[in-house]
Formats: C-alpha cells, sequence, structure tokens
C-alpha cells in the first residue's frame, strides 16, 4: 500500500519498530566484530614489535579509507533510488558494481605502488592485502535486504566472518607469524569471506533476468558527493594516523589506534540505526516530514550515547591497560574520543536525514570543511601534544559535523518538523 505524499497517520513519523530491531542485531553483530577485532589487536601487541603493531594499525586505518573510496556512494544511491522505485533495483545494481569494480582497480594498483615505491616492509603482502576492496561488488547484493530493513542475515554473515579472520590470525600467531603484511593479508580474507557470504545471503531478492546499466551521469550525480563525503568523514577519522606517524613514530601509532579502536566500537549504535533508517526516512522525506522523523532517531541516539560513556568514563584506563601498561597513555585522549562518540550520535542521523532529501551537496560540504579542519588542527596539535592533540582535534571535527547537520537540516527545504 503505498503511502501519498499528503496522507499521513500520526504514527507515519515514528521510527519503525524494524528500524530499532535491525539496529539492535547490527549493534549485536558489531559487539561480536568488535570482540573479534580487539581480539585480534591483543594477540598482535603481545606477540609483534611495537613498529610492526603500529605498521599493521596505520594499514588497517588505510583499509577503511579505501572501502569508502571503492564504495563512492553507489551502496547509498542504490538504496536510495531502489527504495523510491524497486524496479529500478536490476539497473542500479549494474552500474553500481561497475563503478565499484573500476575504482576497486585503480585502489588496489595505487596502493601496491605506493607500498614498493616508499619501501615499506611487507610491501608484497600489503599490496596483496590491498585486493581485497574488489569484493566489495558483491556486497551490493544485499540492497534488498537493506530495502526492507531486514539486518539479521547481514549481520549473520558478517559475524561468521569475523569469527573466521580472528581464527586465521590467532592460527597464524599460535605459528610464530610476526609479520604486519602476513596478519594484514588475513584480517583482509575475512573481510572477503564476509562480502562472498554476503552475496549469498542477499542473492536471492535480487531481481532476475537481463537489465540495462541506469544512465552512468544521473547516478553519479547522485553518487559521486555521497562518495566523496563518505571518503572525506573516512580522511578526517583517520588522518591523525599519518600526523601521528610522521611525528611520533609507528609504536604510537599502534597506541593511540587502540583508543580509536574503542571509539570506533562505541560509535556503533549511531552508525547502524542511521544506515537502517535510511529507507524509511526517504519516505519520510517524501511526505514532507524529515524533520520531524530525524528529530525522533536523533534524540534517543545522543541520550543513549551520553549514558554509555558515562558508563565507560572511570574505566578508561583500566580498559587500555588489558592490552599492556604501556596503554594507558592513552587513557586521556580515549576521553576526548569517547566525548566525540556523543557527537557522532546527534551527527550521524542528522547527515543522514540530508541524505535522504537528497542534498547530498550539503553533505559534501559540510564533510569536506571537517576534513580541511580536522587537518588544520592535527597540524597545529600533533607536532607538540602528540595523541591528546589528535583526539582534541576529532572531538571537535565530530561537533562540527553535528552542529552543521543540524543547522542545514532545520534551514534546508521540506524540513518541518512539528
Amino acid at each position: 500500500m503505498s503511502v501519498s505524499p499528503t496522507s499521513h497517520t500520526p504514527e507515519d513519523s515514528t521510527v519503525p519498530r524494524r528500524v530499532w530491531g535491525s539496529t539492535s542485531w547490527m549493534v549485536l553483530g558489531r559487539l561480536w566484530s568488535s570482540i573479534c577485532t580487539l581480539t585480534v589487536l591483543w594477540l598482535c601487541a603481545q606477540h609483534l614489535a611495537d613498529d610492526a603493531f603500529g605498521r599493521l594499525t596505520f594499514y588497517l586505518a588505510l583499509f577503511g579509507v579505501l572501502d569508502a573510496l571503492v564504495d563512492l556512494g553507489t551502496g547509498q544511491a542504490t538504496v536510495q533510488l531502489s527504495a523510491q522505485d524497486p524496479s529500478l533495483l536490476g539497473s542500479l545494481l549494474i552500474r553500481a558494481r561497475r563503478t565499484r569494480l573500476i575504482v576497486g582497480l585503480g585502489a588496489a594498483v595505487t596502493l601496491a605502488l605506493g607500498a614498493f615505491l616508499m619501501e615499506e616492509p611487507d610491501a608484497g603482502w600489503i599490496a596483496l592485502a590491498g585486493l581485497y576492496p574488489l569484493t566489495h561488488t558483491l556486497e551490493l547484493s544485499t540492497v534488498g535486504l537493506r530495502n526492507r530493513i531486514q539486518w539479521k542475515p547481514q549481520v549473520a554473515m558478517r559475524s561468521i566472518a569475523s569469527g573466521m579472520g580472528l581464527a586465521l590470525v590467532g592460527a597464524a600467531i599460535f605459528m610464530g607469524e610476526s609479520r604486519a603484511g602476513v596478519i594484514l593479508v588475513l584480517v583482509a580474507s575475512g573481510s572477503t569471506i564476509g562480502n562472498v557470504l554476503l552475496h549469498r545471503v542477499g542473492k536471492p531478492l535480487l531481481p532476475r533476468g537481463s537489465f540495462s546499466a541506469v544512465p552512468l551521469k544521473p547516478f553519479l550525480r547522485l553518487a559521486l558527493p555521497l562518495g566523496f563525503a563518505a571518503l572525506a568523514q573516512q580522511l578526517y577519522f583517520y588522518v591523525d594516523n599519518l600526523f601521528v606517524r610522521v611525528y611520533w613514530g609507528e609504536a604510537s601509532v599502534g597506541t593511540y589506534n587502540v583508543a580509536v579502536r574503542i571509539m570506533s566500537w562505541s560509535l556503533s549504535l549511531a552508525v547502524y540505526a542511521a544506515a537502517a533508517a535510511l529507507p524509511w526516512l526517504s519516505r519520510a522525506h517524501k511526505r514532507e516530514e524529515l524533520g520531524l522523523a530525524a528529530m525522533r532517531l536523533t534524540l534517543p541516539l545522543t541520550l543513549g550515547a551520553s549514558l554509555g560513556v558515562a558508563i565507560l568514563w572511570p574505566w578508561t584506563g583500566d580498559i587500555l591497560a588489558l592490552f599492556g601498561e604501556s596503554f594507558r597513555v592513552a587513557e586521556d585522549p580515549l576521553k576526548l574520543l569517547l566525548l566525540a562518540v556523543i557527537c557522532v550520535h546527534a551527527g550521524a542521523p542528522l547527515s543522514t536525514a540530508l541524505v535522504a532529501a537528497r542534498r547530498t551537496y550539503s553533505v559534501l560540504t559540510l564533510t569536506l570543511s571537517a576534513l580541511l579542519l580536522n587537518v588544520v588542527l592535527n597540524s597545529l596539535w600533533v607536532p607538540t601534544e602528540g595523541l591528546i592533540g589528535a583526539a582534541r582535534a576529532t572531538l571537535i571535527t565530530e561537533g562540527w559535523i553535528a552542529l552543521g547537520a543540524a543547522l542545514a537540516l532545520i534551514h534546508g527545504p521540506k524540513s518541518r518538523v512539528s
């Protein structure tokens, strides 16, 4: 049953139970994945040399940037367009997969050349690991599930892959492996397995038959601003790794990245709730009720994050010490990063609401300005203040995103909140 833009009931702008249900599954999956990731980091921190551990975490962060680059907005664009017109799904998938494949090949070649030209240790292994983003073409098969806001099967496949990745790394370390590049390949293998499993679980809901790709220019006109915005977001989240590595060395990168990983896990509620809610927010925008819907999603997320940070606050040093007493030096940076978590829980749903309104250039402008701000702050603070300067730059940047998204949504068209 379709809903016209003018007809609605009081429940229309209420966050659907399936959004919170899917978010719960994703958070549980993220919890398991985070346990696996933190266990991998713990094992590596105990058995790898400090510089090798720092190099490993640096490239893991870089792979987060590669993920955003290969996606290039194709995932959100495909979900948004197919949620409003399901008949386009087959043609959208062809275009999105072609785009990801081309960008992925370019990224893999660039990473390999960079590793060899910089004479990185384990350059060959790093180049091999850099091939895994090509499998993100398979990940697009989950669009049918995402449009139905059915995340349980996807979470199950990702959880299986996380467990397999942990098993591979654990076995390698048990056998005495100490090369960061080899561990990187094994982590990438887990991600590859996850994308294959996601393809298999999502394939039954995809349209069958032959389709022609949607026109390139209109698709890229929607996808590229989203893609560049996501890339800028990953860059301002991880660019501090580059500054810390240059000014303080690889060992400091490893210490700082443990705190960043704890922060990253704490973001799961915001990231997954926003992802699950995109189809619903798109339909709310069609009813001209986007502002109200965004507010009803943002408030509980922000309050929940504040409570979670308050619970973790006294234990930050002890959590870091699980990786070794030397990691306690990141306690104050971690506390700043946890404050940034609250900002993300406000900014993520508001930014997603802008995406639902197809205000992709507003999102792009906001994230590019955040990237510029983050680079400037890191260049000012990291050389003299180290990890605490990097964490402070992250906090201010995430606050900037939340404030900017709120103002853009309030002053934009069709943002009725009452």
